[in-house]
C-alpha cells in the first residue's frame, strides 16, 4: 500500500527578525528525495515600514513557501506543514493534497486509520497500531478530500515514523545557520 507515497515537509520560521524555510520530500520509506532550503532573509527597515504588518505573511507566503514549492524537482502526493500559518500557503502553491499535522500524547485510538473529528478542520488520526494519534488540520478546499490524506498518512505510517522528517528538516536548517556563507 505504501509504494507509491510520498510527502513534502515544509517547515517556515521567523526567530529575531530573521526567516527562513525548508522542504524536505521523503518516500514512503523516509529515504530523501529532494531538499531545498532558503537564505536566511532579514528584512530591513525600510521594508518593515513599507510592508508594515503585511511583511510576514508576504515572506513566509510569497516569498518562501513559493520559492520552496517551484524550486523542488520532485512533486510530493502528499504536502505537510508544521505551522497553521503555513497550511493555507503550501496548499495553493503546491497544488496538491496538503495537511497539518503534529504530535499529541493521547492513548492511541482503536484502530489504525481511525480519524475521530475534534472540530470542522481538525481531526485526530491513528497512523500505526501503537504510537499517539496525530492531530490533522486541513484546509476548508480539502474537507472532500479527507479520507485520500488519511489514507496517504497511514500509508506512510506503515513504513516510517510520520513526524520524524521535521526534526530533520529543523536540524538541517540549524546547521545551515552554522555553516559559513
Amino acid at each position: 500500500m505504501a509504494s507509491g507515497v510520498s510527502a513534502a515537509y515544509v517547515v517556515v520560521d521567523e526567530r529575531d527578525g530573521l526567516y527562513v524555510g525548508a522542504a524536505l520530500v521523503v518516500d514512503n520509506r523516509g529515504v530523501p528525495l529532494d531538499f531545498r532550503y532558503t537564505e536566511p532573509l532579514r528584512p530591513t527597515k525600510i521594508e518593515r515600514i513599507l510592508y508594515g504588518g503585511a511583511l510576514d505573511v508576504y515572506l513566509k507566503e510569497d516569498v518562501i513557501v513559493k520559492g520552496l514549492v517551484d524550486a523542488l524537482e520532485v512533486r510530493p502526493s502528499l504536502w505537510l506543514v508544521r505551522e497553521m500559518d503555513a497550511l493555507g500557503a503550501v496548499r495553493q502553491h503546491g497544488k496538491g493534497p496538503t495537511a497539518l499535522v503534529e504530535s499529541t500524547s493521547l492513548a492511541p485510538l482503536d484502530r489504525t486509520g481511525q480519524a475521530d473529528p475534534q472540530g470542522e478542520l481538525e481531526f485526530l488520526l491513528q497512523v500505526d497500531p501503537i504510537s499517539s494519534p496525530v492531530r490533522v488540520v486541513l484546509t476548508k478546499d480539502q474537507l472532500q478530500q479527507a479520507s485520500k490524506v488519511f489514507e496517504q498518512l497511514v500509508s506512510l505510517g506503515e513504513t516510517m515514523e510520520v513526524l520524524e522528517p521535521f526534526g530533520r528538516v529543523i536540524r538541517a536548517l540549524e546547521a545551515l545557520k552554522d555553516e559559513p556563507l
